[in-house]
């Protein structure tokens, strides 16, 4: 069996030397070899079988390349003619020029004996017919204007503005501390990128180095302390931007000059000279917003100058996609979430999961923490953990304990703040947020409850938003002391903040929807997951309206609006005492949502405050 796999081998190499160093014997081996070469863009190849002058032949194939925007995708002989020693081979060359355009023709190359083999007679001809010395390939496209991303009522979220491109000239700098530390200061660019930026391969000191896009307004304002700083450079323009800068920076996303990764991805009909999708929902639907342009491929001689006109491709009409987003709701959370801190604010329907707004702070951090944040959800689980317990027999009328700690397994829990009372009924330990209660009542469900009841409310689902992000987690606890902490939202149990608007929203809809942010193009969704109990949600629904009206979460109140809401004070990290993200989920009609301060404390004193400033504006 060796020795077969060894002549096997022996002869595919003897082949493969043949291909590439034909004797001669028959044309038909140089023939080959230089189309398979052209196909695998070896010009070295190509050349050491053609005749004439290498260089010329090698920049021919290549400049060929890089006009059209790659190689051949098939190279195909027609038919071979071979007479003494002369051979004439005609070929279909057939080359991708746009995504589902591709342009074939047909072309013939010149073979004789030499004393060194067959080899092809050099001509420009040999790479296309009409291909002259003196003539190369163009391809003059025009695109159509970029389509817009729309909120849900047909609002454009993005908008053509005034912007001021912020750059680095790395010879005029005297100090990249003194550079950078003015972009942090003023601009909120992380040094780290700058740094990246101007250190990126083939930047030269002379270059202008884009760094940050700004609107014009931003720039007029820090434009007295910016503007005299050494290296940096500025450039004005009309750019298209997203509405507001959160939309901006984590969703809508912005637009640019393409990357070499990029164009790498996208190839044709992209170039170098290409504006694309850089971010957000502009990068991951840019073959849909941007069309495809109608395409001309032309020859033109060394001043641009059109000799021939070679094949026409009509173009594909940009698209809008439309999302669930509603404008005036997104610049409200905005407004109530700041723009500092390390926060997240969702705000979604509960009637069908459609994702209302979005906004990750700060600005300036390409992570989008309300979408693809992964946090341990502390209090706020416990709406999950009081749907288990109200499935298992507990009413808002059972008595609890809430002593000041309790252990399990040798492991001491605690109430964050030491509150104790030695009975209360399962309404008051949920309004108080009493870890010790939950503890306690969790201790005696069966061993799936509290799964089945994450399950319920969208934890393990993939969501399907267009953009990255994360899913809810409830891995099983491993033993009684994990299982404790996850029915407090501890232990593995995480969660962003899109899940745990879902969660609020499950309750106010009485069913769990999977979010939806892009409608159109429509987006996948996994199956449903059926409605809740109607005792289960009457109860929890009334436990959250009494956290506002008597508990935890009085600070988000507003008078005269039912507002139904969970604190959540989550610890995090290794720290003694430990630090606490400060969450705050709620409803009010049909608008759930979802806040998170990351070591922010306590979430009735701190996010609780933001959804009151967010629900008070509209």
């Amino acid at each position: 069996m060796v020795a077969g796999l060894l002549v096997v081998a022996v002869i595919a190499g003897w082949l493969a030397i043949r291909a590439l160093d034909p004797g001669p014997e028959g044309a038909h081996y140089t023939v080959t070899a230089l189309l398979f070469g052209w196909r695998r863009s070896d010009t070295e190849s190509i050349a050491r079988l053609t005749t004439g002058p290498a260089i010329t032949v090698r920049r021919t194939y290549r400049d060929q390349a890089a006009d059209l925007g790659g190689w051949p995708t098939q190279v195909r002989l027609v038919t071979l003619r071979e007479s003494d020693d002369r051979a004439l081979a005609s070929y279909r060359a057939t080359f991708r020029v746009a995504p589902k355009s591709s342009w074939s023709y047909r072309g013939r190359i010149a073979f004789r004996r030499t004393d060194a083999g067959w080899r092809a007679q050099w001509s420009p001809t040999n790479v296309h017919p009409a291909l002259t010395a003196t003539t190369r390939f163009h391809r003059d496209q025009t695109w159509q204007p970029r389509a817009a991303i729309l909120a849900e009522d047909g609002t454009p979220l993005t908008v053509d503005a005034a912007v001021v491109t912020v750059g680095i000239e790395p010879q005029r700098m005297k100090t990249r501390e003194e550079t950078f530390g003015a972009l942090q200061t003023y601009l909120g660019v992380d040094p780290a990128a700058a740094a990246r930026a101007i250190d990126a391969p083939g930047v030269q000191p002379d270059y202008f180095v884009a760094i940050v896009t700004v609107p014009d307004a931003q720039y007029r304002a820090v434009k007295p302390q910016i503007y005299p700083v050494p290296g940096l450079v500025f450039r004005s323009s009309n750019q298209r931007v997203a509405a507001t800068p959160q939309l901006a920076a984590h969703v809508v996303g912005t637009t640019g000059p393409i990357t070499k990764e990029i164009l790498d991805q996208l190839g044709p009909p992209y170039d170098a000279t290409s504006r694309v999708g850089r971010s957000g929902l502009e990068r991951a639907y840019e073959r849909r917003l941007a069309g495809t342009p109608s395409m001309t491929i032309q020859l033109v001689d060394g001043d641009g100058n059109v000799k021939d006109t070679l094949q026409s491709f009509p173009g594909t009409a940009p698209a809008a996609v439309r999302t669930a987003l509603d404008l005036g709701t997104q610049q409200r959370a905005e407004a109530a979430l700041g723009t500092t801190a390390p926060a997240a604010l969702v705000a979604v329907r509960p009637s069908d999961g459609a994702v209302r707004a979005v906004v990750s702070t700060p600005v300036t951090e390409e992570f989008d923490r309300a979408l693809d944040g992964s946090y341990p959800p502390g209090s706020t689980f416990k709406v999950v953990t009081g749907a288990a317990l109200l499935r298992n027999g507990v009413t808002l009328d059972t008595q609890a304990t809430c002593p000041a700690t309790i252990t399990v397994n040798g492991r001491a829990f605690r109430n964050f703040e030491g509150e104790t009372e030695p009975t209360l009924p399962f309404l008051r330990a949920f309004a108080i947020s009493c870890n010790t209660a939950f503890i306690g009542l969790a201790q005696k469900l069966p061993d799936d409850a509290l799964g089945a009841a994450a399950t319920s409310f969208g934890f393990g689902k993939d969501l399907h938003l267009g953009l990255a992000t994360r899913p809810g987690s409830f891995p099983a606890p491993g033993d009684a002391t994990e299982r404790a902490a996850a029915a407090i939202g501890q232990a593995k149990v995480t969660a962003s903040p899109v899940v745990m608007a879902e969660v609020a929203g499950t309750v106010a809809a009485g069913q769990w929807h999977a979010p939806t942010l892009v409608l159109d193009p429509a987006t996948p969704t996994d199956a449903t997951i059926g409605p809740l109990e109607p005792a289960v949600v009457d109860a929890l629904r009334r436990a959250m309206r009494q956290v506002v009206t008597d508990g935890t979460g009085t600070a988000a109140g507003i008078a005269g609006q039912t507002i139904a809401g969970k604190t959540g004070t989550a610890e995090f990290g290794n720290d003694t005492p430990p630090k606490t993200h400060a969450w705050f989920i709620g409803f009010r009609d049909d608008l759930a949502f979802a806040v998170v301060v990351e070591d922010g404390g306590v979430g009735g004193r701190v996010a609780a405050p933001i959804a009151h400033t967010f629900l008070a504006a509209g």
